[in-house]
């Protein structure tokens, strides 16, 4: 095999399969990614039995057929590193020479035909949706999913898709961010709930770009989904599991609304939080008369007090939020105002931060 490659293009490629790559695993020769030469262009692919990526690359110049495996880890900083525009691949045996702007280097390899096939998905579920929509969506729900092993029911998000609308769900058991897009056409009424992997929508996340146009489809099957955009395919296979009820902890009413500039409470939120206890990080919101005041304090660092301007609606009230969590979710927002309803301190609050990104926090109780 012998290609000749845009080293930008191909380090593009090689970083989202690698992503897929195991760091520790029982079968090492899953730490490889397998790239197939034809004579139309090149395949890159890898997976760790769970999950499999491909990016396919035609702008290459193909002198000879054939497929080599690379180490993952070291094929992509060696691409990282590298200037020269382009790359040239050359493997015979199980052996590659990289030659890149005057410097060669040899990869050694393990035998192809040793690598596990790709996996296609047979479904008639199928939507399309724009990729820059999916992203935004992804990137709006992603950073609440639990991360715990033993919490396996909630380690992923939910992708809840009917009526015309496609949701995004991600919940840790304290907090939940939803992302909904409507108008979407899901053709014969197709509607499903299926748990995807945190770590599936992660590697997604990295294939798509911000605003992009192009369509993205999504297939599923019983035990499996596939995301297909472009040249790129990424199969992933799903949770078996019973995502929680996430409509019925909604609050379906509020006491008190405020509206207040993002940037305020990014900013005021993140120097209280410098005084938090160590033990437990709390900021209490106390809400009244046009102003929102934050506290924050501890035994072994002192204390925070800062009021900002805030437009208050109704009876306000005072409410205990772990300030990460707030923090972590305006990150995501895109709005220069964002709302905030809230009941009582024991009950979740709701923050809307975008058109179609809506979050809910349980407060801190008894504090």
């Amino acid at each position: 095999m012998k290609v000749l490659c845009d080293r930008t293009a191909l380090l593009e490629a090689v970083s989202v399969v690698s992503s897929v790559v195991p760091a520790k695993t029982t079968k090492p020769i899953l730490q490889n990614v397998l790239l197939r030469a034809d004579d139309e262009g090149i395949t890159l692919f890898a997976t760790d039995l769970e999950m499999g990526a491909k990016v396919r690359l035609e702008s290459v110049k193909v002198s000879a057929a054939g497929s080599v495996l690379l180490p993952g880890k070291e094929t992509t900083a060696l691409l990282r590193e590298l200037t020269d525009p382009t790359v040239t691949f050359e493997s015979s045996d199980l052996r590659c020479r990289i030659e890149s702007g005057g410097g060669s280097f040899v990869l050694l390899g393990e035998d192809p035909e040793q690598f596990p096939s790709e996996t296609s998905v047979n479904s008639g579920k199928r939507l399309d949706i724009e990729a820059g929509v999916m992203l935004r969506m992804i990137q709006e729900t992603m950073f609440a999913a639990a991360r715990e092993e033993t919490r396996y029911a909630i380690n992923g998000v939910l992708l809840d898709v009917g009526g015309g609308c496609v949701r995004l769900v991600a919940t840790d058991g304290r907090r939940l961010a939803i992302s909904y897009q409507n108008d979407v056409d899901t053709g014969n009424d197709l509607a499903f709930k299926v748990v995807v992997p945190l770590r599936a929508l992660q590697t997604l996340a990295r294939a798509l770009t911000e605003d992009s146009k192009e369509t993205l489809s999504v297939s599923v099957g019983d035990k499996q989904i596939a995301f297909t955009t472009g040249q790129m395919q990424l199969v992933s296979q799903l949770l078996d599991t019973r995502f929680p009820d996430y409509e019925g902890v909604m609050p379906k009413s509020a006491d008190t609304t405020i509206e207040i500039q993002k940037s305020v409470l990014e900013g005021a939120l993140r120097r209280a939080s410098i005084l938090c206890s160590a033990d437990m990080r709390m900021v209490r919101f106390e809400v009244g008369d046009q102003q929102m005041k934050m506290t924050a304090e501890s035994s072994a660092r002192g204390r925070a007090d800062i009021a900002i301007d805030a437009s208050v609606k109704g009876a306000g009230g005072s409410i205990n939020f772990n300030p990460d969590y707030i923090l972590e979710a305006l990150r995501q927002s895109d709005l220069d105002e964002i709302r905030l309803d809230i009941k009582d301190d024991s009950m979740p609050a709701k923050f809307t931060l975008g058109e179609s990104f809506t979050y809910v926090v349980m407060p801190i109780s008894g504090a």
